[in-house]
């Protein structure tokens, strides 16, 4: 289990390191916010104000263990990953930042899933 929190560390530390100056939210026309659209779990960047990203909080193991485990049986079983698409807003750089589904995000990431449904926002 260590290792895969010190995994999931190192993404987010990389990722916000990749993307620090880089996430200006791009509008998202009418048609898109209305869609719920599947992309890869690499298309998504960690919310640098979100507390999954600060060092003291982070991300929950046991949380993202549970998600990982949905999101293998949903895949083999040909169902969305998740319910609820996780929230975002498209940003500049290419991709999309997460507004609400961390977990889900890093639970996908973990169980190595093709493709997860998002849900394009204004904020």
């Amino acid at each position: 289990m260590a290792y895969e929190k010190s995994f999931i560390i190192t993404h987010i530390r990389e990722d916000l390191e990749k993307t620090e100056g880089k996430r200006d939210v791009v509008k998202a026309n009418p048609i898109e916010m209305m869609m719920v659209k599947k992309v890869s779990p690499e298309e998504l960047h960690v919310n640098p104000a979100d507390e999954f990203s600060f060092p003291d909080i982070g991300p929950n193991d046991a949380i993202i263990e549970n998600y990982s485990q949905i999101a293998r049986r949903n895949e083999a079983m040909n169902l969305a990953v998740f319910e609820e698409p996780i929230l975002v807003n498209k940003i500049k750089y290419g991709g999309y930042l997460i507004l609400n589904g961390h977990h889900r995000w890093a639970g996908a990431l973990k169980a190595r899933v093709k493709k997860i449904r998002i849900k394009i926002q204004n904020s």
